[in-house]
């Protein structure tokens, strides 16, 4: 079932010469989607946004918050999800009303801005900023931008998602909400790796992922091992234990508190309605919460 299977499987190929993830996400995509009343171009886009936060997040060693954080100037001026190292997934997406008509391509949604990687493991390591511009049409590849040039690391996302599905689908067959495969050229160190096959690993690893299809990807028939083995069998393909991710907010009363403390006495009276209450709503999951303005 579809309800039991969201998860980031991470995997290698060729004698680790390649290595990447898969993530298939169902609910815990479409539980955060359906919350917001998007137009399907930014469904479509924000669920792309949740996978490759899944992927890159996943690879937390400690306790942490992985961040992916899009700002640009057209009329959809914010894409925000993050995770924690327990696999808790949530994310939004700030845009005008008049997106309502955009086409579903990165630049004419955002225009120009940036798109920030973020990893902040608190006392384990220095937190870590990654910026590099949005560019081509689809968010993966603003993502192989940053893997490519500010990690020097050869990397390939390929995402899918059942929001831009532009075929008439059968009620009948269930499809995972969104995700993608994620392959990275490992480094050649101390000569470990041979450079010539190495180079040939990666090279018929691109062309064996480039033969899958948005339907076969999507389809609850497969699971994510037979899309593995199906591709990758060839190479050699090495499959390591699930990660789960789950749709989780962090919010809660005492943060809300907190924060509201923080403002001044001309903050809270402007945020207060006719009878002196505030009502915050959480941005990602829209539960309400109401405090009494007690100043």
């Amino acid at each position: 079932m579809l309800n039991d299977t969201n998860t980031v499987i991470p995997f290698q190929l060729g004698n680790n010469q390649v290595r990447g993830s898969i993530v298939r996400l169902g609910t815990t995509v479409s539980n955060v989607i359906k919350r917001h009343n998007y137009p399907k171009v930014i469904e479509s886009l924000l669920a792309d946004a949740l996978s490759i936060t899944a992927c890159i997040g996943s690879r937390m060693k400690h306790k942490g918050i992985f961040t992916l954080q899009a700002k640009g100037n057209g009329e959809v001026h914010t894409l925000f999800s993050d995770i924690t190292n327990d696999g808790f997934l949530r994310g939004y997406a700030g845009f005008e009303t008049e997106c309502l008509n955009c086409e579903n391509d990165l630049l004419s949604l955002m225009g120009s801005g940036h798109i920030s990687f973020t990893l902040d493991q608190g006392e384990f390591s220095k937190r870590y900023q990654g910026i590099v511009s949005l560019e081509g049409k689809i968010l993966s590849k603003s993502a192989e931008h940053y893997f490519n040039n500010s990690e020097q690391l050869k990397t390939r996302f390929v995402t899918f998602n059942s929001y831009d599905f532009d075929k008439k689908q059968d009620e009948a067959i269930q499809l995972y909400s969104a995700g993608l495969i994620m392959l990275q050229k490992m480094p050649n160190q101390n000569d470990y790796i041979d450079n010539d096959n190495n180079e040939e690993v990666w090279n018929t690893s691109l062309s064996f992922l480039s033969t899958l299809n948005k339907e076969e990807f999507l389809s609850s028939n497969l699971s994510s091992e037979n899309i593995l083995l199906r591709l990758f069998n060839q190479i050699g393909v090495t499959v390591f234990d699930k990660i789960k991710i789950r749709d989780q907010c962090r919010c809660s009363d005492e943060k809300v508190q907190s924060a509201l403390e923080t403002l001044s006495k001309d903050d809270l009276h402007e945020i207060s309605d006719i009878d002196g209450n505030i009502k915050v709503v959480c941005e990602f999951c829209k539960q309400e919460r109401n405090y009494p303005n007690k100043v």
